[in-house]
C-alpha cells in the first residue's frame, strides 16, 4: 500500500493519526475546543494548521509539512583534537553530538549552544549561528569543555519560572548506564547535582523541555524493555521540582504506517523512534521524532564490542507531531520528513537526534541537529557526526495547501483581543481571500470577500473596504479561500 500525503489527510481531518494519551497525569481527553464556550484569543496569539481542533469545515485541501532548508555544510564539526577519538584503519573518529540546546541571548544577541561528543560536554558561541568559537572554559583544560558528570545526551533549559538564581539553568542526560540524572547551574556552565539522583531508572537518550503555563518539567525519555513497546519509543515523565516525576508513558509510538515505510527498504523489518524534541510554540506544541527505518545488521559487519558498529542499522529522518498540551500527542496528517535526509554528504546517512528548542531568528525558524554521514549502523571511521542547521520561514513547518482547483478553511468561533488580521501565506502564483463569519457562519455586513493576491509575507495585513479593523467582543469565524497556494498561520493583534 503506498501512503500518500492526500490518504492521510483523509483519515486525519479531526483525528490524529499515532495518538497517545497519558494515564495518571491528572489530564482529560477532551477537545482543546469546545463549541459552548468561544475560545478567547489573546493579542498576538498566533494560529498554526498543524492540526484541526481550532477548524471547521475544510474542503479540497490538504496539509503539507515542508521540509527544512539547509546549508552546504554542518555548522560545527569535530576538529579539535578533544572531540575527536582513535584512529581506525587510518582514519580519525570524528563525531560531536547536538541532543542539547542552542539558546538566543536576547541581551546580546549572542547564540549559545550546549553539545557532547560522547560523555563529554562542550560549549560554544555565535554571532550568526552559522560561525561557531569555542571559548576556552579552563574547567577541564585549555578548551571549551565543562564538567556536566560524564551526562550522555545532555538537554538544557533556561528556567524562567526559577526564583533561585542558582537554579537558572537545569539539565538532564543519562550518566554511566546508571539513570537518567538531573543539575542545576547559575550560568549554563558550572554545574551541580541535584541530592535525588537518578531521577528515572532507564538510561539512553533524553529530551527536556518545560511547560510554559505551569512551569512544570516534561521529560521525554526511552524506558528500557518495556513490554508496552516495541524497541526504542518516546516515552513521557513529568515533575513539578526536577525530582520526583511521574512514571514513564509512552506518547510517541510507531505503527503500523511506519512499519510499511521501513519494509520497502531492502532487509526493511520495522520502524522505531529514536528520540522526540519537544517545545511550545504559538498556543500549542510541537515535536519532532527521529523516525528509524530498521534493516536489520549491517551488511557489512566490522563489530568491536559495539564501539566501532552498531548491530543496528537503517536510516533515520525527522518527523513533525503535535500537542496541545505537551502530553496527548499526534501524528501530522503528512508524515513526510520535516527534515529530510541529503543532498549534502553530511546528513545522507542519518539525523541521530536534535536541539531541544528552536531558535527563532527574525522571519526564520532554526533547528540545530546531529548529522551522519552513514546509516544507524555504518562503520565508525566513516560513520562522521557534525552538527548542522535546518531552517524554515517563521511558522513554515507545515501549512494548508490548495493546488489549481480552489480550496476553503474555516475555523471555529474566537474572539479576539487584538483587532487586525495578519497571514503568513505565499500565495505568489495564485490567489488568497478571507471573509468574516458570525458565530453561526453568517456572512458578518462590511466583511465580505477580501483579496489578497500575488504575495509571500509572512506578516500580511487584511483590510476590508480599507479598515483593518475587526468586530470586537463578539464571536468571529475566519473562511480562506484558498487557490495555488499555501497558508502557514495567522494572526490577531
Amino acid at each position: 500500500m503506498k501512503v500518500t500525503r492526500r490518504s492521510f489527510i483523509s483519515k486525519s481531518v479531526g483525528v490524529g493519526l499515532g495518538t497517545s494519551f497519558i494515564a495518571g497525569l491528572g489530564l482529560s481527553n477532551v477537545s482543546f475546543h469546545s463549541r459552548l464556550k468561544p475560545y478567547i484569543s489573546k493579542t498576538g496569539e498566533k494560529h498554526l494548521f498543524v492540526d484541526s481542533d481550532m477548524l471547521g469545515q475544510i474542503h479540497k485541501v490538504y496539509r503539507k509539512v515542508h521540509a527544512a532548508s539547509k546549508l552546504a555544510k554542518p555548522v560545527l564539526e569535530a576538529d579539535m583534537p578533544w572531540e575527536q577519538g582513535d584512529i581506525y584503519d587510518g582514519k580519525r573518529d570524528r563525531r560531536v553530538y547536538i541532543y542539547g540546546t542552542v539558546l538566543k541571548d536576547e541581551s546580546t544577541g549572542l547564540y549559545k549552544m550546549w553539545y557532547n561528543r560522547l560523555r563529554s560536554n562542550l560549549y560554544a558561541t555565535s554571532t550568526d549561528g552559522i560561525n561557531w568559537t569555542r571559548p576556552n572554559l579552563g574547567q577541564l583544560g585549555d578548551n571549551n569543555m565543562f564538567n556536566l558528570f560524564d551526562f550522555h545526551c545532555p538537554s538544557f533549559i533556561l528556567d524562567r519560572f526559577e526564583s533561585d538564581p542558582a537554579k537558572r539553568y537545569k539539565a538532564v542526560g543519562s550518566s554511566k548506564g546508571l539513570g537518567y540524572f538531573a543539575a542545576y547551574s547559575a550560568d549554563g556552565l558550572n554545574w551541580n547535582l541535584y541530592p535525588k539522583n537518578p531521577i528515572l531508572k532507564s538510561s539512553d537518550t533524553i529530551t527536556l523541555s518545560q511547560d510554559p503555563v505551569t512551569g512544570e518539567y516534561l521529560a521525554f525519555h526511552k524506558v528500557n524493555n518495556d513490554p508496552r513497546v516495541k524497541g526504542r519509543q518516546v516515552f513521557l515523565s513529568v515533575s513539578k521540582d526536577m525530582q520526583t516525576w511521574s512514571d514513564p508513558v509512552p506518547v510517541m509510538v510507531t505503527d503500523e504506517l511506519d512499519h510499511v515505510e521501513a519494509r520497502r527498504l531492502p532487509g526493511g523489518t520495522h520502524s522505531e523512534f529514536y528520540n522526540m524534541s519537544a517545545f511550545p510554540y504559538a498556543n500549542q506544541w510541537l515535536g519532532m521524532v527521529t523516525h528509524f527505518r530498521r534493516t536489520g545488521e549491517p551488511k557489512e559487519k566490522k563489530f568491536d564490542g559495539g564501539h566501532r558498529q552498531s548491530f543496528a542499522d537503517g536510516p533515520i529522518d525527522i518527523q513533525l507531531v503535535h500537542s496541545r498540551d505537551g502530553r496527548h500527542w499526534k501524528r501530522c496528517s503528512d508524515r513526510s520528513p520535516v527534515i529530510a535526509l541529503g543532498p549534502y554528504r553530511y546528513d545522507s546517512g542519518s539525523i541521530l537526534g536534535l536541539c531541544n528548542s528552536p531558535v527563532i531568528s527574525g522571519d526564520e525558524m532554526w533547528m540545530y541537529y546531529t548529522a551522519m554521514t552513514t546509516t544507524h549502523g555504518g562503520y565508525l571511521p566513516d560513520k562522521e557526526m557534525s552538527i548542522a542547521r535546518a531552517s524554515w520561514r517563521i511558522d513554515g513547518l507545515v501549512s494548508m495547501r490548495a493546488d489549481n482547483e480552489p480550496g476553503m478553511i474555516e475555523t471555529h468561533p474566537m474572539v479576539f483581543e487584538g483587532n487586525t488580521l495578519f497571514i503568513n501565506a505565499n500565495v505568489a502564483s495564485g490567489r488568497l481571500t478571507v471573509e468574516l463569519l458570525d458565530a453561526e457562519g453568517r456572512e458578518i455586513s462590511g466583511y465580505g470577500k477580501s483579496i489578497i493576491s500575488k504575495k509571500d509575507g509572512v506578516n500580511i495585513p487584511v483590510a476590508w473596504n480599507g479598515s483593518r479593523s475587526l468586530p470586537a467582543g463578539t464571536p468571529i469565524r475566519f473562511r480562506f479561500h484558498l487557490q495555488k497556494g499555501d497558508l502557514f498561520s495567522y494572526t490577531v493583534s
